[in-house]
């Protein structure tokens, strides 16, 4: 890096700080219009703090700002998550050039330059499309939906970038939400296949509709399929999907069950895989496991990533099949090896478990770490409970917290709670009990046995929310319901002794004592 650039970067990013107020690193446009003041040759720098402060770089040293200063961090850990955390959108330079900026502007004394966060390989990989990416972000972030389908595109796919589900699906809503057909079309499929987020076939049908009402063909059979069929989040509806088949002019048959069985006859591996998920459901036809099992099998065998994965999950339980951890194990290789970061995620708990293969604790951690910088919400929240507890990596409760926070945000209820627990306790991040509150809030609606009991405790002791013993009795009522015997015993000590918003209930209190086998004088 080039010392006088990053001297002169340096000083514009002091003056533009000194000048606005730390808090200008969370506005990005405003922070380069008064850049571009201060700093008018460097243009080519400006553009990268464009892309680095849209992706919300500039929060990471505004909430570290404080602790480092007074010694309680070490500023370069900072500055290498914010290298890492951009380095997919600028070439590794840029990455540290921002960093290191911003990081002697603050007066961060001991700042040294970041290491590449990217092995030879990646750089080598990624490097020579870093300058197409960076344009990319900045004409997306400018409101072209060309630049934005574009860039999900290159998630999606991994083109010039590592392949991330979660981020494609990021750009796909932004030009989807600004109208583009192509976007809609392709965060319909996300949805409906659960890639890059949770599989939701309501807001699968959402997305195919606008792409459809835009004359989209493939958009418009696949509405009618969610209509009929339904699935997750969505109802089958005969009436709506024959109105869409009238409205477009497509015959009903077509994405429906005549429609896949006739394909699935004719070896064509998706609608193979379509037609076993139908049997293994008992949806538009009988339920039936053992047939799920034999086009799975169909699927599976032209190398159908989707179907592995099924095969691997009726294999591990027993559906339609003799339990086989083995064979469910070489499933899920086969399918991860194919893309599929589910298959990825079963796999590295078999390691972790030692099931149907050899217990193998440094690969799970690896693997569930794979599937989590995918976007996966139930590896993001594995790999954190791989980092809390020193499961295959060393102990490190800051990095535990930082993949249950991003589990959390995916609304995976696992995440949410243990998110909250870290929160709640202080364990690897600052003591927030207000948020800690609101997470347990999150995973409690979501029947989390846990997070409604440790909710509860939040109402009994005022911790991030006032006493109310009324709500607190709610959260035990239906931790309890669900087979906590500690939660039991809370609820029947908020009837004995009463609280704030909550009489004393001896009479409830007997009633619980007596439904959940409680010595009621032992409490």
């Amino acid at each position: 890096m080039d010392s006088k650039t990053l001297n002169e970067s340096s000083q514009a990013v002091k003056q533009v700080v000194d000048r606005f107020g730390i808090e200008i690193l969370g506005d990005h446009k405003r922070f380069c219009s008064a850049f571009a003041d201060f700093a008018p040759k460097l243009s080519k720098e400006n553009k990268a703090f464009f892309v680095a402060l849209s992706e919300n770089i500039g929060s990471i040293f505004i909430r570290e700002n404080a602790d480092v200063v007074a010694g309680n961090k070490n500023p370069d850990d900072i500055i290498q998550r914010a290298v890492k955390d951009i380095s997919e959108y600028l070439n590794n330079e840029k990455a540290e050039l921002v960093a290191l900026s911003i990081a002697a502007a603050l007066d961060w004394k001991s700042a040294a330059p970041a290491e590449n966060t990217q092995e030879s390989e990646d750089s080598s990989t990624y490097g020579s499309s870093a300058s197409l990416i960076e344009d990319l972000f900045k004409r997306a972030q400018n409101g072209d939906n060309d630049a934005c389908f574009n860039l999900g595109e290159h998630f999606f796919y991994g083109r010039g970038v590592k392949q991330d589900y979660a981020k494609a699906v990021k750009w796909y809503i932004m030009s989807s939400d600004r109208g583009d057909c192509s976007s809609q079309k392709k965060l319909a499929d996300c949805y409906y296949l659960g890639q890059g987020t949770e599989r939701n076939v309501a807001k699968a049908a959402k997305r195919y509709e606008q792409a459809a009402e835009q004359g989209d063909y493939d958009s418009q059979k696949a509405l009618i399929r969610c209509y009929m069929l339904g699935g997750n989040g969505l109802l089958p509806d005969a009436k709506k999907a024959e109105y869409y088949s009238k409205r477009y002019s497509i015959p009903i048959s077509q994405g429906t069950t005549e429609d896949i069985l006739k394909n699935a006859m004719a070896g064509i591996p998706s609608a193979q895989f379509k037609l076993g998920n139908m049997y293994l459901h008992g949806t538009g036809m009988e339920r039936s496991p053992e047939t799920a099992i034999t086009w799975f099998k169909k699927a599976a065998d032209q190398n159908f990533p989707a179907a592995q994965f099924n095969l691997g999950v009726c294999y591990y339980f027993g559906i339609g099949v003799p339990r086989d951890r083995i064979t469910a194990v070489d499933q899920y290789k086969k399918a991860a090896k194919g893309g599929d970061m589910d298959a990825l995620n079963n796999l590295a708990g078999c390691f972790m478990r030692g099931e149907g293969i050899q217990a193998d604790q440094s690969a799970a951690a690896r693997y569930y770490k794979k599937a989590a910088e995918s976007g996966l919400a139930k590896a993001q929240y594995n790999y954190g409970e791989c980092c809390f507890n020193g499961f295959g990596v060393p102990k490190d409760a800051r990095e535990a917290v930082k993949w249950y926070k991003e589990a959390a945000i995916q609304g995976d209820p696992d995440g949410q709670y243990s998110y909250g627990w870290c929160l709640r306790d202080g364990l690897g991040c600052l003591r927030d009990n207000s948020l800690a509150k609101n997470m347990f809030e999150k995973a409690a609606a979501q029947r989390h046995t846990a997070a409604q009991k440790a909710l509860g405790y939040c109402y009994a002791n005022g911790t991030g929310t006032p006493r109310n013993y009324a709500s607190a009795a709610d959260q035990f009522a239906k931790a309890a319901a669900a087979g906590d015997k500690e939660a039991a015993k809370l609820l029947v000590a908020c009837y004995k002794y009463g609280g704030d918003y909550l009489a004393v209930n001896d009479a409830k209190a007997h009633y619980y004592a007596d439904q959940y086998s409680l010595d009621y004088d032992m409490i």
